[in-house]
């Protein structure tokens, strides 16, 4: 059977941070295909131990190059090794020492060869002195104004993951080698220089108009988290706490005028670290604790030890919070600290050790602030954002060694599934026992790399439990099950059979799962929660129950990674519906009741709908009654976005009225909601929906939000991808003009992936569309060169195919590289599908 679509599964529940025009939440965006014949990358094997490396830099702003010279100390696993290899990338290397004498060595693009003057001992310590010169095209990047830009700032910043520092300092450039580290990084003088650890000095040279910088990280970490910024910042001490080196520092750095926003984004820090020294059972281990604001940072943050690397996207302003605010992405770095930093995978293939975990703390932050209802919204949400990449996109084991570039991982699999089986393994260990296990964990390979087998055998330490079935499924497998249930109530026996399901394909990979459910069986004296193990592809489920329920609720909760059809009475959801405790089952009776298109249906849902307790199920009750379409449930839809105050529920309204095709009233609203509503989200998902359901009347309104001021001119981009909806020729000519250099970026992303949709609708403007994309393809800004390559895939040009070869071929980021090979395979499946269709029609 095919992969059926989740009842809690739509745009409307939607995080609004993932929309194309903001997107600083897209820690990478994932390949538009993933390559079925990737290589296998297991973990790297080494011939020896890097103990120390010293780095110094003398950085040229202006000429984007630099001059290093690279100390690293050594010890051989072998005897007799007489051959050494590092990563080093298009570092033009001039000489190598060992105790003053100069070596022999060959450079290659990609590695550096030195040749000892006699074999090593196994143990053995050397010291290495290399010089060299370069100028990054990765790794390291510099930012400074143009003409069109003149008040982008000047800055200099290293990005190391995944395989990306061996481009400015020699190294072993893999996770499972660890080394401490010191960067001495001299720069003009006007310039502050931040990097890891501890810093030793600040030495200024008023002769020759330079600062240089002294700092040391003691312990050891891996070489992409190595990090260095330079820029003009003001600092702010935004608190201390205790740690495991005494009192620990929290510092932020922005730039001037932004301090206000700064402290918006960053002030939780201080509180988020005790937090999370508490649950994860380690207290933080570094000297500090340093966040930093980067233009054009190609993530949207990076966790480099000691110090993370944060998108300036995310200085919002105070109206952004109506919608939300970016404490995730601080908790999630924050949290990679332990996790990834402390404990680092050996290989890209364990990925998830980092980076599920991460994404697992975000929710146990909101967790901790905002409650337990919010918390398992979240995973709702995530949810969403998983399936629509496993639905769309790819399906793979989260544990996976078969990709081109280690980017590949990147995905939502790895984050936003990952995250969801962390919580999985909760519900199934149990509180107690699973803060335990991630307590010993980190304990027993704190300064180690590890693998996911460690966390199992970790597992078995504290309780004793055998977990090679949920590691087989969740990790080692592929999918997640999908159930068709259904229960009736044998009076004569006083029991409730339920019959579950499991109707996934599994030609993939994809397996029977066996796993506990939770039913909850509400009769008239309250509601009773049952666990089950559900193991079979059928299954019988026979629960004594005195009297016939009032409602059954499958997975209570929502504890389980999975899709369900639940066969219900009208009767039986709207009971649901008025009275479950668990807000995500009051969420499901609402999001089904769109069956029924009755007056006591819509009456119920606008109940809900303005009175529910829980924002999330007002949301779904919107949703609802769109599904219903009714002339009352729109008009209920009208009145609730009148009377919502959450954000949230007025976008799943503004959403949900968007289906109510060419309806005169529906429009009315969208327009009123565009241009009255505070919310810069409410009015986008407005003008989204009005697309939908006007198109070309929607026209004048939405390029009338061109002239609104918001945070990232997140508006202004939005009116490409609502557009891009209407499918209206006339965006075409408008998303030209405003992917134009100097145009603001966000708005320059969005016109460029409109341009891909709006040139496949429209034959007649096809030309110049492949056109605008392929010259896009050569443009100065990094994101408007991956919008170009995504939106290539999406109009499915053959001319496409040989410039972005070309570009796969000039370009050093392996983002951009990846995604460019994405869109040609995507594009030649769909040139071989046309053959294919062509010869069908002879």
């Amino acid at each position: 059977m095919a992969r059926h679509a989740d009842a809690l599964f739509h745009p409307a529940f939607l995080d609004p941070r993932w929309t194309n025009a903001l997107n600083p939440y897209d820690e990478t965006p994932p390949p538009t295909h993933k390559a079925t014949d990737a290589p296998l990358n297991e973990t790297r094997s080494r011939d020896f131990d890097i103990q120390h490396i010293r780095i110094a830099l003398n950085i040229n702003p202006a000429h984007k190059s630099i001059e290093g010279a690279a100390t690293i100390t050594l010890s051989p696993f072998r005897e007799g090794l007489d051959r050494l290899e590092f990563d080093a990338s298009e570092l033009n290397i001039s000489e190598v020492k060992c105790k003053g004498r100069a070596l022999e060595f060959e450079s290659y693009p990609d590695k550096l060869i030195v040749y000892p003057k006699e074999p090593l001992a196994r143990g053995a310590s050397l010291k290495l002195n290399i010089n060299y010169s370069a100028r990054p095209r990765r790794g390291l990047f510099f930012i400074a104004p143009d003409e069109a830009y003149p008040h982008k700032p000047v800055q200099v910043w290293s990005q190391g993951e995944a395989e990306d520092n061996r481009a400015w300092f020699p190294c072993i450039d893999s996770p499972n080698q660890r080394q401490t580290t010191e960067t001495i990084i001299t720069v003009p003088e006007q310039f502050l220089v931040l990097s890891n650890g501890t810093l030793l000095s600040a030495k200024h040279d008023a002769r020759h108009a330079n600062k240089t910088f002294h700092w040391r990280q003691d312990q050891p970490h891996p070489a992409y988290l190595v990090s260095i910024v330079t820029g003009e910042y003001v600092e702010d001490l935004v608190g201390t706490f205790k740690g495991r080196n005494g009192s620990v520092p929290v510092l932020t750095y922005t730039y001037a005028g932004t301090e206000r926003e700064a402290r918006r984004l960053f002030g939780k820090t201080p509180a988020m670290i005790r937090h999370f020294s508490k649950i994860f059972g380690y207290e933080y281990p570094y000297q500090k604790y340093s966040q930093v604001v980067v233009d054009e940072f190609i993530f949207g943050a990076m966790e480099n030890t000691s110090i993370t690397t944060c998108t300036d996207r995310c200085l919002h302003d105070a109206v952004t919070e109506l919608d939300f605010n970016c404490h995730d992405i601080v908790a999630h770095e924050l949290a990679h600290q332990w996790w990834g930093d402390l404990v680092t995978p050996k290989s890209w293939k364990h990925l998830w050790l980092k980076e599920s975990f991460a994404t697992y703390a975000e929710a146990l932050w909101l967790e901790h602030v905002s409650g337990k209802d919010e918390a398992r919204f979240w995973q709702v949400q995530e949810f969403n954002v998983y399936l629509s990449e496993d639905r769309d996109l790819h399906r793979r084991p989260i544990v996976d060694a078969r990709y081109e570039f280690p980017f590949e991982v990147y995905d939502r699999h790895t984050y936003q599934k990952g995250g969801l089986v962390l919580s999985m393994l909760r519900y199934v260990l149990g509180d107690e026992d699973f803060f335990l296990v991630l307590k010993h964990f980190l304990n027993k390979h704190a300064w180690q790399s590890v693998e996911t087998n460690d966390l199992k055998v970790a597992i078995e330490d504290v309780t004793g439990q055998n977990l090679d079935w949920f590691f087989d499924q969740w990790l080692y497998g592929r999918g997640y099950p999908e159930f068709e249930v259904k229960h009736v109530y044998d009076g004569a026996s006083k029991v409730l059979k339920v019959q579950i399901k499991q109707v996934q394909k599994r030609d993939d990979g994809t397996p029977v799962f066996r796993l506990p459910v939770d039913i909850e069986v509400t009769g008239k004296s309250g509601p009773r929660l049952f666990r089950v193990w559900v193991e079979k592809a059928e299954q019988l489920i026979q629960i004594p129950f005195e009297t016939r329920p009032l409602a059954v609720v499958f997975d209570a909760g929502e504890r389980i990674l999975k899709t369900v059809r639940h066969e219900k009475s009208r009767q039986e959801l709207i009971y649901q519906l008025n009275n479950a405790g668990e807000f995500t089952a009051r969420m499901r009776a609402a999001r089904d009741l769109h069956a029924f298109k009755d007056e006591e249906t819509v009456s119920a849902l606008k109940r809900s709908l303005l009175s529910d307790a829980s924002g999330p199920v007002r949301m779904a009750a919107a949703v609802g009654l769109c599904g219903v379409g009714t002339v009352e449930a729109r008009d209920a839809l009208i009145n609730g976005l009148k009377k919502n105050d959450e954000a949230r529920v007025r976008r799943a309204l503004a959403w949900s009225l968007g289906t109510f095709r060419n309806d005169g009233r529906a429009i009315a609203a969208l327009k009123d909601t565009i241009r009255r509503d505070a919310s810069y989200f409410v009015s986008i998902f407005a003008m989204r929906a009005l697309a939908h359901a006007a198109c070309e009347e929607a026209y004048e309104t939405l390029i009338g939000q061109l002239g609104r001021d918001s945070y990232q001119d997140v508006v202004r981009a939005s009116v490409f991808d609502a557009l891009a909806i209407a499918k209206d020729r006339r965006g075409v000519a408008l998303a030209l003009d405003h992917t134009a250099y100097g145009e603001p970026p966000s708005v320059r992303v969005a016109a460029t992936l409109s341009l891909g949709n709006l040139g496949k609708e429209h034959a007649e403007e096809r030309e110049v569309v492949c056109r605008k994309l392929l010259e896009l393809l050569e443009d100065k800004a990094f994101r408007v060169r991956l919008a170009a390559v995504k939106a290539l895939a999406l109009l499915g040009d053959e001319r496409a195919v040989g410039p972005l070869r070309a570009l796969d071929g000039r370009e050093a980021v392996h983002i951009l590289k990846s995604a460019a090979r994405a869109s040609i395979r995507k594009i030649e499946e769909q040139i071989e599908k046309g053959k294919d269709s062509g010869k069908k029609e002879k």
